[in-house]
């Protein structure tokens, strides 16, 4: 089952101001290259238009695998507000 995109309106956003955050808050646990190594998190790359919890390799939370949703702009701004919430 597909979860319908959230009724939200995702904010422009700032590309240097992103990759700072990126680098500060994520990298730790995430990469974004194509072919990038799964850390703590799974590679990120090619990830808006995806099923959650389909990156091979990464052992997803059932939460997760089963949530339903195919990422975009506004699941994942509503994601990071407050993951555990969005996926519990």
């Amino acid at each position: 089952m597909v979860v319908a995109e959230p009724d939200v309106e995702v904010p422009a956003g700032s590309v240097k101001k992103g990759a700072k955050i990126f680098k500060a808050k994520c990298a730790q646990c995430h990469t974004i290259e194509k072919g990038g190594a799964t850390k703590q998190g799974p590679n990120l790359y090619g990830i808006f238009g995806k099923q959650s919890g389909s990156t091979e390799g990464f052992p997803y939370s059932a939460a997760n695998k089963e949530s339903g949703i195919i990422w975009s702009d506004k699941h994942m701004f509503q994601y990071l507000i407050n993951p555990k919430t969005y996926i519990p």
